[in-house]
């Protein structure tokens, strides 16, 4: 009985407990356990929820408890402050908002695991579906100097129309970043850029062997940039950028055309550029552009903000450890190394 019980929908059960009582207080309880199966116990429980609430009484109940102990922010201050975070500050990773939220006054102390909860029950997680592509296949580059280099257009202040362009060379394995603004979007502006990156990279410890860029014409067109025809039949072997690379003894990938999600560090630091560099400010000419870049957002995406895909550490903090990690590697091997030719000279 009790296994038919749990099969029958929500109304099938509010008839059927209205049948019961009804059995029980015309005829007795005694008389709707022997009709039913059903204990007494449970007869006198419906019963007493019948004369209380009624036939309402009998309907399901939901089983949720009345009271959580370990429930957060019951006044709301912790969740407002999460709100207008998103509200106005919607390029807060997880981190920040953590960060920011433990400044609240608020009687509760928030926690990671409430933030989760609170973004899903207040639809802030939710993003929109974006359409799948073939290249869901993610890598990582384990080593520093393999490096992704794009432009990004910058609307100019004041001039409709007219634009600035960001340089932007991104390092695959840290996400360590170095930025240059140009006026023009060409072969000699990329390669001075190239050049410029080669030598901060230098000076942090990190020696450039391979740049990807896609097939931009600041990239792949000569040095004359007088004429398209060698672009046109594909003889990119004697682009400006390519031959600087090479006289730097660095390789110059090209990704295939039509795929940017294949330079997708760079591509997607600039979406966060987007979002927390040029909703802030806007600039009217290359050395204010250029001035800002590096003394304001390179330092603050290197060594201030945090990155979720390096654990919540800073790109510099990341590549810092990482080439200690490879030192102690190759010590080690050298040692090895050493040991073997000492007993082979034995």
């Amino acid at each position: 009985m009790s296994q038919n019980h749990c099969l029958l929908s929500s109304e099938q059960k509010y008839q059927k407990r209205m049948e019961v009582v009804r059995v029980a207080l015309l005829q007795g309880p005694q008389q709707a356990l022997i009709k039913f199966g059903i204990p007494i116990r449970t007869i006198g429980s419906w019963i007493s929820r019948y004369k209380k609430q009624g036939v309402e009484g009998l309907k399901d109940r939901s089983r949720a408890p009345h009271w959580v102990a370990n429930k957060k922010d019951r006044i709301g201050v912790l969740e407002t402050a999460l709100k207008r975070l998103h509200d106005t500050e919607s390029g807060l990773n997880r981190m920040q908002i953590f960060a920011k939220l433990l400044l609240e006054d608020s009687p509760d102390i928030p926690t990671l695991a409430w933030l989760n909860r609170a973004t899903r029950r207040l639809g802030l997680s939710r993003q929109p579906k974006q359409a799948s592509n073939q290249h869901k296949l993610r890598y990582e580059i384990p080593t520093p100097g393999f490096l992704q280099v794009d432009t990004k257009y910058i609307d100019k202040a004041g001039e409709p129309g007219e634009k600035l362009y960001q340089f932007t060379a991104i390092d695959e394995c840290s996400r360590v970043r170095f930025l240059g603004s140009s006026l023009h979007k060409g072969a000699r502006a990329a390669s001075h850029f190239l050049m410029d990156a080669i030598s901060f990279f230098q000076s942090i410890g990190v020696h450039v062997v391979q740049v990807q860029t896609d097939n931009g014409t600041e990239f792949t067109l000569p040095h004359t940039q007088t004429t398209l025809a060698s672009y046109v039949r594909g003889k990119t072997q004697d682009a400006l950028f390519t031959r600087v690379c090479e006289q730097n003894k660095i390789r110059h990938k090209l990704i295939r055309p039509r795929t940017p999600q294949l330079n997708g560090k760079v591509e997607r630091s600039h979406r966060i550029d987007e979002e927390r560099f040029y909703s802030r400010f806007s600039f009217s000419s290359e050395h204010t552009h250029d001035h800002a870049l590096k003394t304001l957002w390179m330092p603050e995406y290197n060594e201030v903000r945090p990155h979720g895909t390096l654990g919540g550490r800073t790109p510099m903090d990341f590549l810092q450890q990482r080439l200690t990690e490879l030192k102690s590697k190759n010590e080690l091997f050298n040692k090895i190394n050493a040991l073997s030719e000492e007993k082979k000279a034995a």
